[in-house]
């Protein structure tokens, strides 16, 4: 089946966001990536900022919805971890690009990505903060701020890809010993996390 000329503007300008951010990428460069011009990108999407919003809305869904779903799931708090570190890792091995794209363009405080972020926030409540707070009532887990466990919940799987090429730079990696890093990191992250919060204070 052929592309249609609006889904090749589309993957085009996903592309060229996730490589160059929003603010440098320019129609131009969209077109010209989907060997169209100018007015057909905005024919079909009206303006640079529409289409981002449309491209990055659906690709937030497909890839985050999961993330939260798992975080929201009735799952015990050590099964949830586990699950939550595997999906993220994969995620993030399909599209290494993606955490540096997100990083730069969450740098101001009025980004369209954080516009985006916002409006997801204002879904619902968080439940796993909310878990987090039922299994320090029951004694399971210490009280700590659990905002701080759920930010380094999500920076302890992000970061090795952020820095994937100094790290490989460094340690002398090869892109497939990266990989074998990040996977066994699906079960060295979960037992720090879980580690911490079962950690007994003096």
């Amino acid at each position: 089946m052929a592309i249609s000329t609006e889904e090749k503007i589309r993957d085009a300008a996903k592309r060229i966001f996730l490589e160059k951010g929003f603010g440098s990428t320019t129609t131009r460069d969209i077109a010209e990536s989907a060997d169209t011009n100018i007015a057909l990108v905005n024919y079909y999407f009206h303006s640079k900022e529409r289409l981002f919003q449309e491209i990055f809305q659906d690709s937030f869904a497909e890839t985050f919805a999961p993330a939260t779903r798992i975080l929201n799931d009735d799952l015990p708090l050590e099964a949830k971890i586990y699950k939550f570190v595997d999906y993220m890792t994969d995620l993030l091995k399909k599209d290494p690009l993606l955490p540096v794209f997100v990083l730069s363009e969450m740098r101001g405080e009025n980004t369209k990505m954080c516009e985006m972020a916002s409006k997801m926030q204002e879904a619902g409540p968080n439940k796993f903060l909310q878990q987090l707070e039922r299994e320090a009532e029951k004694g399971n887990i210490r009280r700590v701020d659990f905002d701080q466990v759920e930010v380094s919940l999500m920076s302890m799987v992000v970061f090795p890809f952020i820095s994937m090429n100094v790290l490989k730079l460094k340690k002398q990696m090869s892109t497939e010993e990266f990989y074998r890093f990040v996977e066994e990191r699906k079960k060295a992250i979960p037992e720090m996390i879980l580690s911490y919060l079962r950690c007994r204070e003096e």
